[in-house]
C-alpha cells in the first residue's frame, strides 16, 4: 500500500509541475510530427484548444474528446506522460454518497481523472467548497476510496 501512495504522490507532484509552471503558447504548426502523429494517434477527432511548452522537452494539449475536457503532457518524442480528464459533471455516485455523509453543504468546484503513463497509475482528484471547511482539495485512488494524506504522514 505504501508503494503506491508514493507513486500518488509522485505523480500528483509531476502533473503539478506540467500544469503550474510557467508556459509558451505554441500553435499546432509549432508542435512536431511525432507529437501530432500520437496525440490524433490516442484522440482521434480531438479538438485542439490549446498548446503549451512546459519546460524544456515537453508539450501540453489542451483539447475536448468525446465531449470531455482533457489536458496531456506529452514529452518531445511524442511519449504521453500524463492526463488530465475533467470528469466535474460526472460525478460517481459513491463520491456524491461521501461527500453528502462529511458535509451538509457543499459544492464542487471541478473533478478530474489523473492518469501517469510511466507507471500506469490512476487517482482522482477533487476541489470543493463547503460552509463548513471553505475550499478543498480531496484525492480518491484509482477505486475512487478517499485517500487521507494526513493519516497516512501520520503512520510514517
Amino acid at each position: 500500500m505504501k508503494p503506491n501512495i508514493v507513486k500518488l504522490v509522485i505523480g500528483a507532484f509531476l502533473f503539478g509541475v506540467a500544469s503550474f509552471s510557467n508556459a509558451q503558447v505554441l500553435t499546432e504548426d509549432d508542435i512536431g510530427f511525432e507529437i501530432l502523429k500520437w496525440h490524433f494517434h490516442h484522440y482521434p477527432q480531438s479538438e485542439s484548444k490549446q498548446w503549451n511548452k512546459v519546460g524544456e522537452h515537453a508539450l501540453q494539449a489542451e483539447f475536448t474528446f468525446n465531449n470531455k475536457d482533457y489536458k496531456t503532457t506529452y514529452l518531445s518524442d511524442g511519449v504521453r506522460l500524463s492526463e488530465e480528464m475533467d470528469m466535474t459533471k460526472e460525478v460517481p455516485v459513491s463520491i456524491t454518497y461521501y461527500l453528502d455523509e462529511k458535509y451538509d453543504k457543499y459544492k464542487v468546484q471541478s473533478f478530474r481523472k489523473i492518469t501517469v503513463f510511466q507507471d500506469e497509475q490512476v487517482y482522482y482528484a477533487m476541489s470543493i467548497k463547503s460552509k463548513d471547511k471553505g475550499d478543498e482539495t480531496l484525492s480518491f485512488d484509482e477505486h475512487l476510496i478517499p485517500v487521507d494524506f494526513a493519516l497516512i504522514s501520520s503512520i510514517d
